[in-house]
């Protein structure tokens, strides 16, 4: 158990707030927005009004006792004020930093270690890199890396059409390559059981060896339906992005240099100027993205790859489910608002993305660094994928799986074992053996337990 200073109580700080507290952390939020006061203190969580860069405030919160200094206000200057003054009392510090003039990477240990930042990431950045990963793969995968690469969680959404709809897993002959660790329904996080009956539109997220992940990923859209309607044979060339925004430049750099042919739109002319100087190989347009005639002439009904990134919402959707309708073979949008993914998703939008979950995601990788291989987020902090290597001395260590009553009485997953270089896809008769690496799936609440019983 650790004892936790947020600094800044809005989304990314209140899931953040949540999910460590669920996690049995001692949690203090600074912050000095009272409407925001308010929503933290229904949280277990100790709240401390005020300026989180003022050495006064950090007093009152305990900064002498806190082992970790986490500072996401929308201030970059008091994010590195107050990062400062932590680090002098013996923190570990991570900090959200905005701003190009300090930071150029998405994530760095190392660029802002003099001013007290341990480590800084860039929320923009972030997406950006991360949109452009998904992009790269032959099926759209919103998806994390575990076990030295050699795993993947991938999700799939039950059609209505699909013969899985009311069935039992047990009786879904789903391959034996992949093992299902989660189901969200509704916006709550199940843990699948075999006599459980999936319900269309449920989120259903499997593990899988990534030297078998297409040909496995065919088979579980077979069963499941396929919500990612796409051309698997042909490779993403031409792409379009609409806004010119700090994750739509860096996009569109990205892209352009994987060789791709990349066209922006975007609205504000001084801001064409300035992408059209930095990025000569980008065809940058002057227009409104919401413009069908617009989108038309640019060739959308050719384009590949079609990605929503405004700094508008409500934009980003519209414009993303035009494109598809308009003939874009794959459409990907920016999009925040939690609940609003499964809807866009089953309405025509291929991929939704939100930033605040996949900077929640960042955040928690390094907060667990020292515990975890590799760490995956799951609707903002609710449940979480992570990667242990098994103590010798462990607990759980030369034990058969279903001898553990957590796991025999589906509380979490073990979703595959990493054993001497090889992957193994769990059963209950599997025993765990030391060194053995594991991804598990759980609710937050449970981390402590895992990591006190691996």
């Amino acid at each position: 158990m650790k004892n936790v200073i947020i600094a800044g109580g809005g989304d990314v700080g209140y899931f953040l707030a949540r999910t460590l507290s669920e996690e049995g952390h001692n949690i203090t939020v600074i912050e000095r927005n009272e409407d925001i006061t308010e929503k933290i203190e229904a949280l277990d969580v100790l709240v401390v009004a005020g300026n989180a860069a003022s050495p006064s405030v950090l007093d009152r919160a305990y900064v002498n006792s806190a082992d970790f200094f986490i500072a996401v206000t929308g201030s970059d200057e008091i994010n590195l004020a107050a990062c400062s003054i932590a680090k002098n009392r013996g923190c570990k510090t991570l900090a959200r930093i905005n701003s190009e003039d300090y930071i150029q990477k998405p994530v760095t240990t190392e660029d802002l270690v003099e001013t007290g930042i341990d480590v800084a990431f860039c929320p923009e950045l972030i997406s950006s890199t991360h949109m452009s990963n998904v992009l790269s793969m032959p099926i759209l995968l919103d998806s994390p890396l575990f076990g030295k690469k050699m795993l993947r969680i991938v999700e799939n959404r039950v059609d209505k059409d699909s013969k899985a709809v009311g069935k039992e897993i047990r009786k879904l002959n789903l391959p034996r390559e992949a093992i299902l660790v989660s189901i969200l329904r509704n916006e709550e996080i199940l843990i699948p059981k075999g006599r459980m009956r999936l319900e269309a539109n449920d989120r259903v997220h499997a593990i899988m060896p990534t030297d078998a992940e297409e040909e496995v990923s065919i088979k579980l859209s077979k069963i499941l339906g396929v919500p990612k309607r796409s051309d698997l044979e042909k490779p993403i060339e031409r792409v379009m992005i609409a806004g010119g925004s700090r994750i739509g430049y860096h996009l569109a750099r990205l892209l352009s240099e994987n060789e791709m042919s990349v066209i922006l739109i975007e609205e504000d002319e001084d801001r064409c100027k300035q992408i059209s100087e930095k990025l000569p190989d980008v065809l940058v347009i002057h227009g409104s993205p919401t413009d069908k005639d617009l989108l038309k002439e640019e060739g959308v009904t050719e384009t590949d790859a079609f990605l929503a990134v405004t700094e508008k919402e409500e934009v980003n959707i519209l414009t993303a489910l035009l494109a598809r309708q308009y003939g874009a073979r794959r459409s990907i949008s920016l999009v925040d608002r939690p609940g609003l993914k499964s809807i866009l998703e089953e309405v025509g939008i291929d991929l939704v993305i939100s930033p605040r979950a996949v900077t929640l995601s960042t955040i928690m990788k390094y907060f667990h660094m020292d515990e975890f291989g590799s760490l995956g987020v799951l609707n903002l902090g609710q449940a979480q994928v992570m990667e242990i290597k098994v103590k010798d001395k462990a607990k759980a260590a030369n034990r058969r799986l279903d001898s553990i009553m957590r796991f025999k009485s589906r509380e979490m997953v073990i979703g595959a074992i990493v054993r001497d270089g090889k992957v193994l896809m769990p059963r209950g008769d599997t025993f765990i053996h030391p060194k053995d690496r594991l991804v598990i799936f759980t609710k937050s609440k449970l981390v402590k337990w895992v990591k006190d019983y691996f």
